[in-house]
């Protein structure tokens, strides 16, 4: 027997040896994949045009975030994932928006960017809800700005903002749990309602003309259910309240266990006793026996919010926030600036849900400062006005980044709307009080 096997086993491996040029070509591909895609997505995104639009809205509008959320839905509609071929060979992404604030002497400007096909689309999405506004093409609004930040003449300070809640790696954000939205506030009544942006804005009024308060959300709409975009948040979210609940996960029978249970009910049968057949039925009993009510209130609260979150359309995004100013303004007026943005984002914090903080390894310092970064994933003029730095990794491209959170539609219109009730910058004439003495006839103590 040995010397069949012998002379077996060489063949087979002499053979391999013959053959082995047929793998090159998926050995050379795994190889200079990451590169390739690389340079073709560089090449794709070379060829986009981008373009600016502004939202202007007439004084005294008052509308809810309810409208900017109906506009995030209907651009949720442009997304695209492309054939195997267009993404890997041609280096194809998914296009998505930028939506920017930006506050500069003593105005705060909305801002969207994106794909000059989608000018009209954009515009008609929001003129369906805000009828009274001006959607305007712009230039670059940062334009002015120095490539190279900071310089001689300019500093910065800035950050990008993560998730509070992380999965056991510590690295994945839990996408699925909600921060709080505009519907809080909104069930408030009318004078304890607190609109965040309202506070930004008024805030920014103090801004001169050698300041400036970017906060830059970049957007890709993606669905609830896709791996590749999106780390399937709205999949993982129905896994999260399961276990919330005591629910097993749901497993498929395999093959083999229909044919054990054929097989046992085959006797059973021969053996005239009853049979039943209980693959695939004893899971969905147990699951049956839950009651939502048993839950603690905070428990329940939980459940709902997660579930209303993964119900609506959601965005891939990541949010970035830097402040800039002269060099003899920047340290009289940073601390009350950054506390500004950091106080309007503390409003959206839910201790027992989600909230955003600053990730700490994108806060500029001495060995990480704030400087030039040529990106491979979109065109290089765009990120040299843009401020982002190198050492965070918000590129898009298809690996997972730790900075990548997905907001639904509810949330990205409560980051990104315009305020509540929009009225002049001036305010109202302030009267000084006048003060009256008392009357001649009050006794003196």
């Amino acid at each position: 027997m040995d010397y069949l096997f012998i002379p077996f086993f060489k063949f087979v491996i002499g053979y391999i040896f013959s053959v082995w040029w047929i793998l090159l070509p998926f050995l050379v591909w795994f190889i200079v994949k990451e590169k390739h895609l690389i340079t073709a997505r560089y090449t794709y995104r070379g060829k986009l045009k981008w373009i600016f639009l502004e939202i202007k809205i007439p004084p005294y509008v008052k509308k809810s975030p309810k409208a900017m959320e109906e506009i995030f839905y209907s651009l949720h509609a442009v997304f695209r994932k492309g054939d195997p071929w267009a993404r890997f060979i041609q280096g194809f992404t998914p296009p998505f928006y930028v939506f920017e604030m930006i506050g500069h002497n003593g105005k705060l400007r909305f801002i969207i960017r994106c794909l000059e096909s989608y000018k009209d689309f954009v515009a008609s999405r929001i003129y369906s809800q805000y009828p009274e506004a001006s959607v305007e093409l712009v230039e670059d609004p940062l334009k002015d700005l120095p490539w190279k930040i900071p310089n001689p003449t300019f500093d910065v300070i800035g950050c990008e903002f993560i998730f509070t809640k992380l999965e056991d790696d510590k690295k994945t954000p839990k996408d699925y749990y909600p921060i709080k939205t505009y519907e809080v506030w909104e069930k408030l009544p009318e004078e304890q309602r607190i609109d965040p942006i309202s506070i930004l804005s008024e805030g920014i009024t103090y801004l001169s003309n050698k300041e400036w308060i970017i906060i830059q959300i970049m957007a890709m709409p993606v669905p609830g259910s896709d791996k590749e975009f999106g780390r399937e948040w709205a999949s993982r979210g129905k896994k999260e309240v399961d276990k919330l609940m005591g629910r097993k996960e749901k497993k498929e029978p395999s093959p083999f266990d229909y044919i054990f249970e054929f097989i046992k009910n085959f006797f059973l049968a021969l053996a005239g006793q009853k049979i039943e057949w209980k693959v695939g039925k004893e899971e969905e009993k147990k699951e049956a026996e839950k009651d939502l009510m048993k839950l603690t209130p905070g428990e329940r609260e939980i459940i709902e919010g997660i579930e209303r979150k993964i119900s609506k359309p959601g965005y891939w995004c990541v949010v970035r926030f830097c402040y800039v100013a002269a060099k003899d303004v920047f340290s009289k007026n940073r601390d009350k600036n950054v506390g500004l943005v950091m106080g309007t984002f503390k409003v959206f914090d839910r201790q027992d849900m989600n909230g955003l903080i600053r990730d700490p390894k994108t806060i500029p310092s001495i060995d990480r400062p704030i400087t030039y970064f040529k990106s491979l994933y979109d065109e290089k003029v765009f990120y040299r006005k843009r401020l982002i730095w190198a050492y965070t990794k918000g590129r898009w491209n298809t690996d997972y980044d730790e900075n990548r959170i997905v907001l639904n539609t509810e949330e990205l219109a409560s980051l990104y709307h315009i305020p509540s009730e929009v009225v002049p910058s001036y305010g109202l004439e302030i009267t000084p009080t006048r003060y009256i003495p008392p009357s001649p006839e009050v006794p003196e103590v």
